[in-house]
């Protein structure tokens, strides 16, 4: 039983507790080799390597290498025997594919040439497998480009795809086979091999559809219902850790807009500011669902009447200038919106998001 890869969630927070959940049910439904995709690394390495270790997960890769050590970051390749036949499984990911990490210390991957790195590496499984089996992250066009100029694969499964492939095909003498995606389908090959070199001589492919026509399974049913009631606990408590408890019912937050109209210098600063992308940072980064993120990087996220991500108040996303001066209904009543600018500015250049923080500094940068 092998997978192409992609097992885990998107980067945030709420994804990474749903991935320790389906790490421990893999790991229990016995998987004999998973694909390393590049969703795999959303949490960083350490994560990754720590789901491995907990939860027996096989996780094998022969192209992707830490920037740092040139060292693989996982095994090369496993050997499983199954009816006196010994299968060489080996998994490649795609060199195109961007790696982006939610954890905290940068990570910088050197991912070889597949084509390259089968050339070498097969000649060496061949010595101690029967049969070869790739596992391929590179979706179906990369796969079958690969194939075409790889040889001595007897079969591969393709990764990265959401299309399934539901009978026999072949590709320059390598079965080729897919299943996809999500959890929504589960593929079948039944072999028939040559049980003196291990060679495939036919095969039989189904493709099952795991929809409700499939009836459940009480233990697992059980642990998934338990698993939802975990996730809205944690949720809740991350939520609760940062409360729309501050400013007022009574007040809106205007938009940035409003104030263009009569602060067109300082609206020119706010434009090429770093203020201005905040959203786009946490989003490119998949954490911009986590209330930790999003009371620095929109605006009012505590403050009553303030950013959400419904409409009309996901118009409030980045640090505009009401981040900083306060409710724009508050406008014309007194004189202290400089002073609050000011003093607002330590909520979030705190000494553990921005220890070099130095008003002064700082200050030159978005000067208006």
């Amino acid at each position: 039983m092998v997978d192409g890869g992609d097992l885990f969630g998107s980067r945030n927070k709420n994804q990474k507790y749903q991935t320790t959940f389906l790490a421990e049910m893999t790991g229990e439904l016995g998987y004999d080799a998973i694909a390393l995709g590049e969703r795999d690394l959303n949490y960083g390495l350490p994560f990754l390597l720590e789901m491995i270790e907990k939860f027996d997960l096989p996780y094998i890769n022969a192209n992707v290498r830490s920037g740092k050590t040139g060292e693989l970051i996982l095994p090369e390749f496993v050997v499983v025997e199954r009816g006196g036949i010994k299968f060489g499984i080996v998994s490649i990911m795609g060199a195109g594919y961007k790696i982006i990490s939610m954890a905290a210390e940068e990570e910088v991957y050197q991912v070889d040439d597949p084509v390259a790195v089968l050339r070498d590496l097969l000649p060496r499984m061949r010595e101690q497998a029967d049969s070869i089996i790739l596992l391929s992250h590179l979706g179906e066009q990369g796969t079958e480009a690969l194939l075409k100029e790889v040889t001595g694969i007897d079969m591969c499964v393709i990764g990265h795809t959401s299309r399934n492939i539901n009978a026999e095909r072949v590709i320059n003498d390598t079965a080729v086979f897919a299943s996809a995606f999500e959890g929504r389908y589960i593929g079948r090959a039944n072999l028939f091999i040559d049980n003196v070199d291990g060679r495939v001589m036919a095969i039989d492919v189904g493709i099952t559809t795991l929809n409700d026509k499939i009836e459940d399974d009480g233990e697992m049913l059980a642990r998934v219902e338990q698993y939802k009631v975990d996730l809205l606990e944690f949720k809740t408590a991350k939520r609760a850790e940062f409360p729309r408890t501050m400013g007022s019912d009574k007040e809106s937050f205007l938009g940035d807009r409003a104030c263009m109209a009569c602060h067109q210098d300082a609206w020119n600063v706010y434009l090429d500011s770093p203020h201005r992308s905040a959203f786009a940072t946490i989003r490119n980064k998949g954490q911009s669902f986590e209330p930790e993120c999003l009371s620095c990087h929109t605006t009012g996220y505590q403050f009553k009447n303030g950013y959400s991500d419904e409409a009309p108040f996901n118009k409030l996303a980045n640090v505009q200038c009401e981040a900083c001066h306060g409710y724009g209904s508050e406008h014309a009543r007194d004189n202290k919106w400089v002073a609050q600018a000011k003093d607002s500015c330590t909520m979030c250049h705190d000494q553990k998001n921005s220890p070099e923080f130095d008003y002064a500094v700082y200050w030159e940068k978005i000067k208006h």
